[in-house]
């Protein structure tokens, strides 16, 4: 299925598309707002009210406890999406279709499939060290937050600049 995206490498430059965001984008407010309602009444129940909120505008700073929670609400977007298999690791195809949704730009489609590649291989060895890892409480969170981050990076990296 992907073979036709294989013909030649990047050229290092390419379009990254306004509209290859919008559709995850649209998935992520649906599953930001289950998350959200998730830990206000989880919050609620332990602090009785949060105060404390604190807006990063970047990845790279969140703490553990932050990346824990954007890799579940990127792994909701996977989910919803059809972009994971049955045990909730991410697929090549799967998240190939979410980032180039609507695109035609072949450069980009190349390098998504590149980037793909890449972290989904990383993200294999570093987390399935055994059959029963994905099983782990957080685990697939974890994964989910870590392919989005390299998935982004690599991209950028293919395409000569910053997603």
């Amino acid at each position: 299925m992907l073979g036709k995206y294989f013909k030649g490498a990047p050229s290092g430059k390419c379009d990254i598309p306004p509209s290859a965001p919008k559709r995850i984008e649209e998935v992520i407010n649906q599953c930001q707002d289950e998350i959200k309602l998730a830990i206000l009444s989880e919050a609620l129940q332990t602090f009785n009210v949060n105060e404390n909120s604190h807006s990063r505008a970047k990845r790279a700073a969140f703490n553990d406890d932050e990346r824990r929670i954007a890799g579940c609400l990127l792994q909701c977007v996977y989910r919803k999406m059809n972009a994971v298999n049955e045990k909730g690791f991410p697929t090549v195809e799967g998240l190939v279709a979410l980032y180039t949704e609507g695109i035609s730009q072949k450069d980009y489609i190349l390098a998504t499939v590149q980037a793909v590649n890449v972290c989904l291989i990383n993200s294999q060895k570093k987390y399935l060290v055994t059959p029963q890892s994905i099983d782990e409480s957080g685990k697939t969170c974890d994964i989910a937050y870590d392919v989005f981050d390299c998935v982004s990076e690599e991209i950028g990296k293919y395409c000569g600049q910053t997603p």
